[in-house]
């Protein structure tokens, strides 16, 4: 039997005093490092033995595990005053100092999961700030507030300053001692706790804080200097001091050139959102915080040009990662580049757009689909500010990219071509596009998205489908139209294009592949947006019948419903119409055919009908007729097709509200059908007598 170490529960059973069995240990090891065979393990994690659960640093992480929310609660350091919150932070980084190889860990240290003691540290120093600072902007409060009187008083005008009262803090040694820690967990928790007293400290101390990062980001180990990189993300947002800016531009420099790929990515997100708050460093308020973003201050401002000239700092870092060795370093300039645009400014648009470009071009298929993504959100941005060229170049890029190799490049320029496409047509509403944005549609991407519906992969192709489906999605819009509130349709088509995307629609609709003809006839709806002419919808239509008598049931079933439900994106008019004429007619066509197929279609699409109230559109007359054709089945010669009879029609028992003369006729077809099966060889069948039973107590409730 185990003998009961230190930490363990003292009532626990014989045999469980011992805390973790060295089995659990190594289970637990094995989840957060993967254990020797799985998908996440490494030579490394299969050489490291797990450790010792009765070695005293395990133990005593377990015991700050566990004791983390009661050690960290603000009222049970203040019972013992400041004294007790001091020999906490002492012990933890004790902790901290002797947890060379990482023991306290149960994975590897980063900015987020500083480990037990980490996290705990992180935790009471947080608290401890606020305590120390709270008494402090009272004071200072008061202060002002007095002062601002005088000033009244004696009609004087007093500039006080934008942030709060910021001194020295006692926690700065705690900074300056893990700082100079042997163990990685100590110099990463030194630099995570740089954002929690940054805006507590004065310049003079913040000037001490910014050396310990300085030193982080030049650490040998490249955890902490990837903590480092995190931890430069926040102060960006804590800054309102100008002289502080040169300084993050310079980290973000050196950050540029780390030997790590993904720091070096991480310098572009760094670079991005320290443009973004430049102008609060110098026009920003301390006490709305960094949500409170401002915009570039204008030409004739005085601030401009010490803001344009930290910008011609920061462009050279995104310029040179967007020609990193790296491929994974050029990812993310690529997926970033619409941020960088809008935090820069359109006076940089012209040398974004060149390594853009380069970027569309890249000789690594991955740089290029991310870049391919990228490109709405690029137009979008500089539509924003007014700049044209982009929308040349981004289009001149997707005409090459059709072509591509890379099946993945093309499903993003797919997906990318749906989104340009909803961008120009609401862009084609403004006052102030251009007048070629239609002309762009009608010449570039209606063709490009032709070409990329017949390609030869069906994922592609499916893309392709769904880009013009969303597009058309995205752009309904209502609003109140004369002489009541009918929905208008905003289309993203216009009625000539529509008809210039069928021919291609019906050819997808013979594909041998099953998954294409389902996306082809998904589309229907977002077509019937975009035309109001009859003929035109009839001819829609006709994609949805032809493929209900695909032999694959998914399709059957998806043509059917969009069929059905087609009407729901029109106007009352619209879908009147869209009922009367082509629905209805065809649910007869489809009950009185030949196959069983069709005759249980036939049911499926009443089914659907009544479940989305279709119905509702047309005229009430028309809910009679619908029934009327679902109950010319009830005789039937197919067993299968008077079983979905009595089904379908108990849905329509609960779909029917305040409609007497509709549920009369509905018990009537159930009481039919069961007489009728009653009166086959042997009493009929079991399964249609007790559906229309179930259906038959339901109309009675």
């Amino acid at each position: 039997r185990p003998t009961a170490t230190w930490g363990a529960d003292p009532h626990a059973p014989p045999g469980k005093r011992g805390g973790r069995s060295r089995r659990d240990h190594r289970r637990k090891k094995g989840r957060a490092a993967g254990r020797p065979g799985s998908p996440g393990a490494t030579l490394a994690d299969a050489l490291t033995p797990p450790p010792d659960p009765h070695d005293p640093i395990v133990q005593i992480g377990d015991v700050l595990k566990r004791s983390q929310t009661y050690l960290a609660d603000p009222e049970i350091c203040k019972g013992g005053g400041t004294r007790l919150q001091d020999d906490l932070v002492d012990l933890l980084c004790t902790l901290l100092d002797v947890d060379i190889e990482g023991r306290l860990m149960d994975q590897e240290v980063n900015a987020n999961d500083l480990g037990h003691a980490g996290n705990l540290l992180k935790l009471l120093v947080l608290n401890g700030v606020v305590d120390d600072t709270t008494a402090e902007e009272k004071e200072t409060q008061d202060e002002e507030a007095e002062v601002s009187s005088v000033a009244t008083t004696l009609d004087l005008e007093l500039d006080l300053p934008k942030g709060g009262s910021c001194r020295g803090n006692r926690f700065l040694k705690v900074v300056h001692r893990l700082a100079s820690s042997r163990s990685t967990g100590g110099r990463v928790a030194a630099c995570c706790l740089g954002p929690v007293l940054w805006s507590h400290l004065d310049f003079a101390h913040q000037l001490q804080l910014r050396g310990v990062i300085t030193r982080s980001l030049h650490d040998a180990e490249s955890t902490v200097r990837k903590a480092t990189a995190h931890v430069l993300h926040q102060i960006a947002e804590l800054v309102f001091d100008p002289r502080c800016v040169p300084w993050l531009v310079l980290m973000c420099q050196r950050a540029m050139t780390d030997p790590d790929p993904k720091l070096r990515a991480a310098s572009m997100t760094l670079t991005w959102h320290l443009a973004e708050h430049l102008p609060n460093a110098f026009i920003g308020n301390a006490r709305e915080g960094c949500h409170s973003l401002r915009r570039l201050p204008a030409r004739d401002d005085p601030t401009f040009t010490e803001v344009y000239l930290l910008q011609c700092k920061l462009l050279p870092v995104a310029t040179r990662l967007a020609e990193d060795k790296s491929y994974s370093v050029r990812i993310s300039v690529a997926a970033q580049c619409d941020r960088l645009c809008m935090s820069l400014g359109e006076h940089w648009t012209a040398v974004i757009l060149d390594f853009f470009q380069a970027l569309l071009l890249d000789s690594d298929e991955r740089v290029r689909a991310e870049a391919t993504y990228c490109m709405p959100r690029v137009v979008d941005c500089t539509h924003v500010q007014g700049n044209k060229e982009v929308l040349d170049v981004v289009l001149r890029a997707s005409r090459k990219l059709q072509t591509d190799a890379s099946k993945t490049v093309r499903l993003a320029l797919a997906t990318a071509s749906g989104e340009l496409l909803r961008l120009l047509v609401k862009h084609a509403d403004s006052p102030h596009a251009p007048a070629q944005n239609r002309e762009h549609v009608d010449v570039v991407l209606i063709p490009l998205l032709q070409r990329l519906l017949h390609d030869a992969d069906p994922e592609v192709t499916g893309a392709a489908l769904r880009a013009v489906a969303n597009a058309s999605r995205g752009s309904r819009r209502r609003h109140e139209a004369d002489g009541g509130h009918e929905p208008v349709i905003d289309p993203v088509l216009s009625e000539s294009q529509v008809l210039r995307l069928l021919p291609t629609l019906a050819d997808l609709a013979l594909s041998a592949r099953w998954r294409v003809r389902k996306s082809a006839v998904e589309i229907v709806p977002a077509l019937l947006r975009c035309t109001v002419s009859l003929e035109t919808r009839s001819q829609i239509a006709r994609l949805c019948i032809k493929l209900m008598s695909d032999p694959v049931d998914e399709v059957r079933a998806t043509a059917a419903d969009c069929l059905c439900l087609g009407g729901e994106c029109l106007d009352r008019d619209g879908g009147m119409e869209w009922m009367e004429a082509i629905v209805v007619p065809h649910l007869k066509a489809c009950s009185e055919s030949d196959l069983c197929k069709q005759r249980q279609l036939c049911l499926k699409m009443v089914q659907t009908v009544v479940q989305g109230r279709a119905w509702e559109a047309a005229r009430p007359s028309t809910l009679t007729q619908i029934i009327v054709i679902a109950a010319a089945l009830g005789q039937d010669p197919v067993v299968n097709v008077r079983i979905k009879l009595a089904r379908v029609m108990e849905e329509v028992l609960g779909e029917l509200d305040n409609a007497e003369e509709e549920e009369a006729f509905v018990r009537d077809v159930l009481e039919d059908l069961r007489k009728y099966e009653l009166s086959r060889p042997q009493g009929g069948d079991r399964d249609v007598l007790h559906f229309v039973k179930k259906a038959l107590s339901k109309a009675t409730c």
